[in-house]
């Protein structure tokens, strides 16, 4: 037990360098794709797109808790999805890293619960790390509150609590739980599953495409990953050779989700599991590639990096920090200008701070931060694309307008980032509560595998439910789907004329198969949201989009223009075994009048007009 106790850091710790890296990129990667939303936030968020208030509250669900409920308009969509943006921002700077983690959940959480018919298990991921983050010290290295902190970070570097442990363990669950719900005789013992597949034109990539026409490798791919998610899990919390197998597990899983970006459309999911996936980097590799910079140095006797800055300048001092603590240089050297005779001298002569480099080499203005920048291990590419003479002269304006307005500057610097004593750890309440979620979590997961009794799905529900850590890694579970098509909407002008709905630059109606599925919808909210549609789950869904479409066309065209009637039709392609052809059917799934508020109901599957 003694020896089992002295593994628990290695199994369930956390760097505090790798929660920083964890931390920047999940707020990239949130902040990009809250981005891609904006130009659908009328659409999907407001009263006047395909999803109103009045319907969700049809539902009758009192566990759908959203802040996008207060108000229907547009605007205050928008204005809910940039502060979640903004707020993310202050997650990838590592600014009031607790306060911004606590609003990018709960803001994500409102997010989800106002239309779940644009989501899928990315997003539900995404909001299950995001609560996660809540009990670690993102903030504890290389961030704004580690920079301007009053007192130390927490040291060491190794961080274990029943937070990293859930992290972990959340993290993981994707995968074990994933592979445990995969049971169909697609993945076991047939192999099929990958065939399946990449044959959903509907998602499938021109890569995924091409590698139809190797079976045998598809064969072998498919029990490749069932494995790796079954196993991958397994060795990362091995008391036995750790770092080796942790290392191996990581590059696995990367490549697992590399290999589903180029194959599969599924939106930002490959992205949320890298970004999750990076919490197995061990601090190992920090102190590896730590000790490989310190024997460059030493190897050419070189000084360590040293920034000189104006000692009558609290701004400065502030911004040299905070660029260390940013750039990744933990090793360079904070010094006033004044007690040093060369950086003073540079500093009267030229009202510049100054870098010398590990070669004894000078810089000023806009070149020390360009050097700055090679230096740092995560932006070097960025000194070296900002290096040319062509930055030089616009770079050192902008200096110079900084030291002009540097007395503002300071000011503002004083209200808005602080020297202040910033909490990294969370309290003792905080970490009892992360160990209640931690079983909690795992009682849910293990219902969802029918390992422990489906009752207690009603008791974990109503708060999973609030919190929107709901989950189900039923991805390609129990097998892939075998049902693929696409969409069509034939429509009728006031003046007879035809109109393709979806595709209103096309000449004619076309029912002919896109050349890539995967391609022909705006984006993947728009994906999503059609598939939704398309299911007998969200078929009350349909008149709202239908409405929504006659308002949208009616509302930018003249009346002789308008949009009188169109029929939402899908063509259903059967997925059939290797060496069979595929069948199609034609299924109307919604008439409606543009005129009225009537619509017809669904209509029985219709053979495909071979004219068509």
């Amino acid at each position: 037990m003694n020896w089992l106790r002295s593994r628990l850091p290695q199994m369930f710790g956390i760097d505090l360098r790798t929660l920083a890296l964890f931390r920047a990129a999940l707020g990239v990667v949130l902040l990009v794709d809250l981005c891609r939303r904006m130009g659908d936030a009328g659409a999907f968020y407001s009263d006047a797109g395909v999803l109103p208030r009045g319907a969700l509250a049809g539902l009758a669900d009192p566990w759908r808790v959203s802040l996008y409920l207060a108000n229907g308009q547009g605007w205050f969509a928008l204005a809910l999805l940039g502060l979640e943006g903004l707020a993310a921002l202050a997650l990838i700077l590592g600014w009031r890293t607790r306060l911004a983690a606590l609003s990018c959940f709960v803001l994500q959480a409102s997010l989800l619960s106002r239309n779940s018919l644009v989501s899928n298990a990315g997003d539900t991921l995404l909001a299950c790390l995001l609560f996660w983050c809540l009990f670690l010290p993102l903030g504890a290295r290389w961030s704004i509150d580690a920079a301007l902190s009053e007192q130390a970070p927490p040291q060491p570097d190794r961080h274990l609590s029943w937070a990293s442990a859930g992290l972990l363990l959340q993290i993981l669950s994707v995968y074990f739980f994933g592979a445990v719900l995969q049971s169909g005789p697609e993945w076991w013992p047939d192999g099929s599953a990958v065939y399946y597949a990449l044959q959903q034109d509907m998602y499938a990539t021109s890569l995924g495409v091409w590698l139809r026409q190797y079976p045998d490798l598809l064969r072998l791919l498919t029990y490749l990953v069932w494995f790796l998610e079954l196993l991958c899990p397994l060795l990362v919390f091995s008391p036995l050779f750790g770092r080796p197998l942790r290392f191996l597990a990581l590059l696995l899983l990367l490549g697992l989700q590399l290999g589903l970006c180029l194959c599969l459309e599924l939106g930002p999911l490959p992205f949320i599991c890298a970004a999750a996936l990076l919490v197995l980097a061990d601090g190992w590799i920090w102190d590896a590639l730590g000790r490989r910079a310190l024997r460059r140095e030493q190897a050419v006797g070189a000084l360590p990096l040293r920034i000189y800055y104006d000692r009558d300048c609290a701004f400065c001092l502030k911004l040299c920090l905070l660029l260390r603590s940013l750039l990744l240089l933990p090793r360079a050297q904070i010094v006033p200008a004044q007690d040093y005779p060369r950086a003073r001298a540079l500093l009267e002569a030229n009202s510049s701070w100054v870098v010398i480099d590990h070669d004894d080499h000078a810089c000023l203005k806009w070149p020390a931060l360009v050097l700055l920048l090679r230096r740092s291990p995560l932006f070097a590419w960025k000194g070296w694309l900002l290096s040319g003479r062509w930055a030089v002269r616009p770079g050192n304006a902008a200096y110079d307008f900084i030291g002009r307005h540097r007395a503002l500057l300071g000011r503002i610097g004083a209200v808005l980032l602080p020297y202040r004593n910033a909490s990294f750890e969370s309290g003792r309440a905080a970490q009892r509560l992360a160990g209640l979620f931690l079983f909690l979590v795992l009682a849910w997961n293990l219902c969802s595998a029918g390992w422990l009794p489906h009752g207690l799905y009603a008791v974990l529900r109503p708060p999973f439910r609030v919190l929107r850590i709901d989950q189900q890694w039923s991805l390609f579970a129990p097998a892939p789907s075998k049902d693929d098509g696409w969409f069509v909407f034939p429509g009728e002008l006031a003046d007879g004329s035809p109109l393709d709905v979806l595709h209103p630059a096309q000449a004619g109606i076309s029912y002919d198969k896109p050349p890539y599925i995967s391609l022909s919808y705006p984006n993947i909210r728009w994906h999503l949201y059609l598939e939704s549609l398309g299911t007998a789950q969200y078929a009350g869904d349909r008149p709202y989009f239908g409405k929504y479409l006659c308002r949208q066309w009616n509302r930018a065209h003249a009346p002789a223009q308008a949009l009188k009637n169109f029929k939402m039709i899908f063509m259903l392609q059967q997925t059939q075994p290797p060496g069979q052809a595929r069948t199609v059917e034609q299924h109307v799934l919604w008439r409606q009048e543009c005129s009225g508020d009537a619509a017809a109901a669904p209509e029985l599957p219709l053979p495909v007009d071979a004219g068509h």
